[in-house]
């Protein structure tokens, strides 16, 4: 608490004395701003001259938040953060939220899941997230940017509704999927149409994959003949399930190469379980 009313000294004080700076949209001007897609959730916050806060959350991943700046550091530095109660606010206490560094380039401030989600508490109950610093210049000058609580609950409901319904997977977890096989068989398994499932949800969604390369293999079991005839129909279940899940005929590439490209030893039921496959392949633009 002693540091927390230190900075609310230092921050009042700031407002009166020659060379401090204070950044904060005004009742009028104070705006958020949400966009979102199955693979990007953002709710955004304009600070005049300064620059931008952002909570953001991308497909498959954690929330977070960053300040874009429109002058950006040129080297590390310390920053503290406070919620505080504005004017109209009287019954609520202002809290420190802690101290941290900020890097280099255009989002000095970023916070992972758990900062985020305390801003986005603190914002929900009408606070203000007030981040302190020394100037990026000399040092010399109190520097104070502020996110406001006004306008900001209507888009918070945009911007949850968004997160909700996110895909629980990005491009680099999904991107190399092996669907496996039981031996000498073509057929889906259960677990292989979940996969295929996420597969066809996460092309419909991203414009920007533009080929998807199904390849077939087999293990080393069997003739060479027989082996290029399973690889092919196995890769063909496969084309065919994805179009059935809608996704575009001109995107796939079908290959099949029998027992020749093993992705591990045929020596042990473990070796032959994994070649057993086809594997899905996504690339982008």
């Amino acid at each position: 608490m002693r540091l927390l009313s230190f900075l609310m000294l230092l921050w009042g004080a700031s407002l009166a004395m020659a060379g401090a700076v204070h950044y904060e949209a005004t009742m009028a001007d104070s705006a958020w701003k949400t966009t979102s897609s199955p693979l990007r959730c953002t709710l955004s916050h304009g600070v005049k001259l300064f620059g931008k806060g952002e909570f953001y959350q991308l497909a498959g991943k954690q929330p977070k938040f960053r300040f874009f700046v429109q002058q950006a550091p040129v080297k590390k530095g310390k920053f503290s953060v406070a919620s505080h109660a504005p004017d109209w606010k009287h019954n609520q206490k202002s809290q420190d939220l802690g101290n941290y560094k900020y890097r280099q380039g255009e989002t000095p401030f970023r916070f992972k899941r758990a900062m985020s989600l305390r801003l986005l508490s603190e914002l929900e109950k009408g606070m203000s997230a007030i981040f302190y610093f020394k100037d990026w210049g000399d040092g010399k000058d109190d520097v104070s940017a502020v996110l406001s609580p006004v306008r900001f609950r209507e888009a918070l409901g945009k911007y949850r509704v968004c997160m909700a319904q996110i895909i629980p997977y990005d491009y680099e977890k999904i991107k190399h999927t092996r669907v496996n096989f039981v031996s000498a068989k073509y057929t889906l398994t259960s677990r292989a149409r979940r996969q295929l499932d996420a597969v066809a949800t996460f092309l419909l969604r991203d414009p920007s994959v533009k080929k998807v390369y199904v390849s077939g293999h087999t293990d080393n079991l069997g003739t060479h003949s027989y082996n290029n005839l399973l690889s092919e129909q196995r890769a063909r279940v496969v084309r065919e399930y994805l179009l059935k899940k809608k996704v575009p005929v001109s995107k796939m590439f079908v290959k099949y190469f029998g027992k020749r490209k093993p992705t591990a030893s045929n020596n042990t039921k473990k070796g032959r379980a994994a070649n057993r496959r086809v594997r899905v392949e996504l690339v982008r633009e």
